[in-house]
């Protein structure tokens, strides 16, 4: 076995080739290991059907265990004005739990009552959706990355993934030798986005020394 310091360096490397080729990769096996980690209660597999991923699992729902499975693709992420959002398409979506499941959700299920070519107006109809979800209809789900909770909470932070993103942006995203590529792109929202991006970063110090009320939370 090669000795660990070998193995990350060659690890480096291959990030950096990657990156300046226009694409970044992220391995599955790091995935699957924080899946792994996130919760004893659904037991989640994925596995690379290029250019997307199916995901396989189990979970108790409504006192039934329920097993599920679902294609999973997803394109780049979209600059639109502050907004970045990405949009993931389900589809493939197959759903069962045995024969003496309790309870309607097993009952529904059973009776083939649920629309499985729709998954994301199922879920959109069954539970509430965080706010950084900013669609669900059909089979995509959007999402606005400057929503979610960390992000949206630091105006900074907001700011600087604003101006990163309209410079170099992820253009595409496959799985390919099983790990996700992030294909990037220069300027995605165009010359005009990105100067936009550049003064709302250059100003936003100013206005907050200026107008720091404006700023609390």
């Amino acid at each position: 076995m090669a000795p660990r310091a070998t193995v990350d360096r060659a690890r480096a490397l291959r990030f950096v080739v990657n990156a300046l080729q226009g694409r970044l990769s992220v391995p599955l096996w790091v995935i699957r290991s924080r899946l792994a980690s996130l919760s004893d209660r659904v037991a989640l597999q994925i596995e690379a059907v290029s250019p997307g991923l199916r995901v396989r699992g189990e979970a108790h729902a409504l006192g039934a265990p329920i097993a599920f499975a679902a294609r999973i693709d997803a394109d780049g992420v979209h600059v639109d004005g502050q907004r970045r959002t990405v949009r993931i398409r389900l589809s493939e979506v197959e759903l069962s739990t045995p024969p003496d499941a309790p309870g309607p959700l097993a009952e529904a299920i059973r009776k083939r009552m649920i629309d499985t070519d729709n998954p994301a107006t199922l879920i959109g109809n069954m539970m509430p959706l965080p706010d950084f979800i900013v669609e669900a209809s059909g089979r995509d789900v959007v999402i606005d990355l400057t929503r979610i909770p960390a992000i949206e909470r630091d105006p900074r932070l907001r700011s600087a993934l604003a101006l990163a993103s309209s410079y170099l942006g992820v253009t595409g995203i496959i799985v390919a030798d099983d790990a996700i590529v992030l294909q990037l792109g220069v300027l995605p929202g165009g010359p005009k986005e990105a100067a936009i991006s550049t003064a709302r970063a250059v100003l936003f110090p100013v206005v907050r020394r200026l107008w720091p009320e404006g700023f609390e939370t």
